[in-house]
């Protein structure tokens, strides 16, 4: 008795899993690519940073200490450290301990202006490390930072916005740009409030 031929309709177990794995990897390039498209890895990373400055705010006041956010502009990621409190003092104006250059307590800051007023303020001994380290998602970079204080965009290096023991921060507005799509978080100074406005924002001196 012969047996009947196989039915040229059906897949077999290798023909499936060859359709499944094309499946997956056109999933891995389209994915971002509709993020970016749609902003959604620049919206998700401004409302993160956004909060993330709120809590800095409150985090000094209520500690009574200085806290920095770094913005790593080449390395597209950003984190924050605070000071150790009331008992924390500042360090010398003009050098470390043991009296180190500027430029080796600040490697990051090429401008010797920022440098010495970095120098004068508690910066130097933040060693808390309040947010760790967090790279922007996908192809989301930061654009040109504003900081009160500094004069004119931050557009490479690093950029650091300061919150103080008294309920004050650094007016600061640190757009956020992923293909056409670009958000900026604005730094009020007096109230710590931060907020995301979609596009760019007109910058008060």
């Amino acid at each position: 008795m012969r047996r009947a031929p196989p039915s040229p309709g059906g897949f077999t177990l290798v023909e499936l899993l060859i359709v499944l794995g094309v499946i997956a990897l056109a999933t891995t390039f389209v994915v971002p690519a509709l993020q970016s498209i749609s902003g959604a890895n620049a919206r998700k990373a401004a409302g993160e940073l956004a909060g993330s400055m709120r809590a800095l705010f409150d985090t000094a006041a209520l500690r009574h200490t200085r806290c920095s956010l770094t913005l790593d502009l080449d390395g597209h990621a950003w984190w924050a450290d605070c000071g150790a409190g009331r008992s924390g003092g500042a360090r010398a104006a003009e050098g470390g301990e043991g009296g180190e250059p500027l430029e080796e307590r600040f490697p990051d800051e090429h401008d010797e202006e920022m440098r010495r007023l970095l120098a004068k303020t508690e910066f130097g001994g933040l060693k808390d490390r309040v947010v760790k380290k967090r790279e922007l998602p996908g192809s989301a970079r930061f654009g040109p930072v504003r900081v009160e204080g500094r004069r004119g965009a931050i557009e490479e290096g690093k950029a650091y916005v300061q919150f103080f023991a008294g309920g004050q921060a650094q007016r600061a507005y640190v757009p956020i740009v992923d293909g056409s799509n670009r958000y900026t978080i604005v730094v009020e100074p007096f109230t710590g409030r931060t907020r995301v406005v979609p596009g760019d924002v007109e910058v008060k001196e």
